[in-house]
């Protein structure tokens, strides 16, 4: 449809075109001169404790389906653009630690001070999204370097220690190109024709070596570490989608996420009973109930009202991110459809935002596939007389977050520091607190 078209493009070329101190885009990466150089891998590393050493007293959640674990979940916050964030540019090609990862688009260190505070503050999820390439070797064995590892682990351990939900996954991997540079490895489709068997083979074993050390360093946690696959999966270079590059595209990203599934299930700990996040394409099924463009018929048999993989232990949760309406929480101030404020008599407001509920009740909850919101917000803007949006981004709240979670879907709000910060990271304080308290209220 028109408004879901120039949503997409207008999302790719914000996606390619700001700074993470401009980030207007959900996950966006700062524009620059790439390298595909990597860091050496450690070799000396510190031991491990084989167990998880949190001191924290909650409920035990091992016998929970996951749509009942996901009903339990209430408000959560996403440490986006900080273990996510990656190198595109040549000033940042010295990058010595993951802690420099971590500060690289403008965000400070992570601390047990920032995530007490989210906690306090009443959320009870936070997502740790987490891009592994820099740190990763090379072919065959694609060895993480156990800094990375170790890091990931204390900010693990954080959030665990609070007693919250944490969900772990691969997030910005995949592989961007343009003019003269290129950076990451994950893709759906060639250039210009569907990748080779042979493409596909080295894809699925380094996608699979991740999650094999991944799950293995996580083993002995329970059930409140949740893994998520894939962040957004999608081919940036495809210029035009047709029904056989929706095809194509979605049947290889089956098989990538049945390795994700049968990777952690073939693991030792809890891996074989941890809840697992699957992600359709762009964490999204599209706009259209009639499914036009066949993205939900290629991540859901329709018939069967069952996702397209498998899991042994029946406990996957999809993940999808739909930042809407599009109309009033992330589009252009010159575009016909933008809304300064959430007004459902705006056309382009309660349409998509009837859209998403009618999706997402008609082909998941009613067919008992539990969902969480992983990404969704709403952009700061200033509105004619000066004064700032929240009073307009707390109705928003009011309205799509409490619906989704009328159908049972938490919804974990994006937060990168940027145009999409919620948090002051370094005075602890909400920026926005009206906001904060509103979605901490519309998720109960």
């Amino acid at each position: 449809m028109r408004i879901k078209t120039i949503s997409l493009m207008l999302a790719i070329l914000l996606l390619t075109a700001c700074t993470p101190a401009e980030n207007t885009s959900p996950g966006a990466e700062p524009e620059g001169e790439p390298t595909m150089n990597q860091l050496p891998t450690g070799e000396a590393t510190p031991e491990q404790p084989a167990k998880p050493s949190y001191p924290r007293d909650v409920p035990d959640i091992s016998h929970l389906t996951s749509m009942e674990l996901v009903r339990s979940m209430t408000a959560g916050w996403n440490l986006g653009n900080t273990l996510d964030a990656h190198w595109r540019a040549a000033p940042w090609k010295n990058l010595q630690s993951p802690k420099d990862q971590e500060t690289l688009w403008g965000n400070p260190v992570t601390t047990r001070a920032m995530i007490d505070f989210i906690r306090e503050s009443g959320f009870d999820t936070v997502r740790i999204p987490v891009t592994w390439y820099i740190f990763t070797g090379s072919a065959p064995d694609y060895h993480i370097d156990e800094r990375m590892l170790d890091r990931v682990q204390e900010i693990v351990d954080i959030v665990i220690d609070n007693g919250m939900f944490c969900i772990l996954n691969i997030h910005h991997d995949d592989y961007l190109t343009g003019g003269s540079w290129e950076n990451g490895w994950l893709r759906l489709y060639g250039d210009d024709e569907p990748l080779s068997l042979d493409e596909k083979a080295e894809l699925r074993l380094r996608f699979t070596r991740l999650w094999e050390q991944i799950s293995d360093r996580f083993q002995e946690y329970d059930e409140y570490l949740i893994f998520e696959g894939i962040n957004e999966p999608m081919t940036s270079t495809l210029q035009k989608q047709t029904v056989e590059t929706w095809a194509e595209q979605s049947a290889f990203l089956n098989e990538l996420l049945q390795d994700f599934i049968d990777t952690v299930r073939a693991g030792g700990g809890v891996n074989p009973d941890r809840h697992l996040m699957v992600t359709p394409y762009y964490a999204s099924v599209g706009m259209d109930v009639n499914d036009k463009e066949g993205r939900i018929a290629g991540f859901i048999d329709i018939e069967a009202g069952t996702l397209r993989v498998s899991d042994p232990r029946d406990r996957l949760i999809v993940s999808l991110h739909y930042y809407e309406p599009w109309g009033f929480v992330t589009a252009p101030s010159d575009s016909p459809y933008f809304s300064p404020v959430f007004d459902l008599s705006v056309s382009s407001v309660s349409w998509n935002l009837n859209q998403v509920l009618s999706i997402i009740e008609t082909y998941f909850t009613k067919n008992g596939i539990p969902v969480i919101m992983g990404e969704t917000g709403a952009l700061h803007r200033e509105m004619e007389n000066g004064q700032s949006n929240e009073a307009e981004r707390v109705k928003w709240a009011e309205m799509y977050v409490s619906g989704l979670k009328k159908l049972g879907v938490p919804v974990i709000i994006w937060d990168d520091g940027g145009a999409f910060e919620l948090l002051d990271r370094q005075a602890l304080a909400w920026v926005y607190p009206d906001l904060a308290a509103a979605l901490v209220e519309a998720a109960k």
